[in-house]
C-alpha cells in the first residue's frame, strides 16, 4: 500500500451527524458529494491513505500538489475507485434526503457519491443517516486496523522492528497524531493476535 502524507489536519468532534451535498460541474461532470463525522483519527487516516483520491477543490484549484482537506472552509471531498469496500457502502447506505432535515454541512470527512451506470442517482440518493454512518467508519476502522497488523507484522518478523516503534511510525505517518492513543492501538493489536492463536489453537 502507499504510502504518503499531507498537512497536519484538525478535525472537530461532533456527536450528530448531517450530511450535505452540493452539485458542480468539474471536468464536465456532475459531482455530489456526501459528509458525516466519523472517529476524528479515522478520517485523518483516509485522508492520507486516499490522497492520491482528492477531487480538486473547484473554488480553489491553484492550490499546490499536496492539498491538504482543511486548506479551505468546504473539506475536499475523496473520489474513490469502486474497488473499494467503503465505495460499495456510500451505494448501499444512500437514501433520499428526508424532510425537515437540515441541509447544513456538518461533518469531518466528505465522499464523492457514487454514480453507476445503472443504480441510484447521487442527485436523488445523497444522505447519510447515523446509523449508516456507524457503518462505514466500522468499515473505515477494518480497513485501517487491516494496514497497520499487516504493516505491525511485516515490520517486527522481515526488519526486526518492534511493534511499539511500528505503531508511532504508522500513527505520525497518517497524520492520527493527538487523534488516538497509540496504547489503544496495541491492545487492539494484541487482543486480534491473542483470537487469532486461539482460533489456529481449536483447528489442531
Amino acid at each position: 500500500m502507499g504510502i504518503f502524507s499531507i498537512n497536519q489536519t484538525e478535525f472537530t468532534v461532533q456527536r450528530a451527524v448531517y450530511t450535505y451535498f452540493f452539485i458542480t460541474n468539474f471536468k464536465k461532470f456532475p459531482m455530489v458529494t456526501v459528509t458525516i463525522n466519523i472517529k476524528p483519527y479515522l478520517a485523518g487516516y483516509m485522508y492520507v491513505r486516499y490522497r492520491q483520491s482528492l477531487e480538486p477543490d473547484p473554488e480553489n484549484q491553484s492550490h499546490s500538489s499536496s492539498p491538504s482537506p482543511s486548506s479551505s472552509k468546504r473539506l475536499i471531498p475523496i473520489h474513490l475507485s469502486h474497488i473499494t469496500p467503503v465505495y460499495h457502502f456510500l451505494h448501499q447506505l444512500s437514501v433520499p434526503h428526508p424532510q425537515n432535515t437540515s441541509w447544513k454541512e456538518i461533518g469531518n470527512i466528505c465522499f464523492v457519491l457514487p454514480k453507476p451506470r445503472n443504480g441510484k442517482n447521487p442527485e436523488v440518493y445523497n444522505y447519510i443517516g447515523n446509523d449508516s454512518a456507524l457503518i462505514i467508519e466500522k468499515e473505515i476502522e477494518t480497513e485501517m486496523k487491516a494496514e497497520l497488523y499487516s504493516f505491525l507484522l511485516d515490520n517486527k518478523f522481515n526488519k526486526g522492528v518492534m511493534f511499539k516503534k511500528s505503531i508511532e511510525q504508522f500513527v505520525e505517518h497518517y497524520e492520527m497524531v493527538g487523534l488516538v492513543q497509540e496504547e489503544t492501538l496495541m491492545r487492539a493489536f494484541q487482543r486480534w493476535r491473542k483470537l487469532v492463536k486461539e482460533e489456529k489453537a481449536i483447528k489442531l
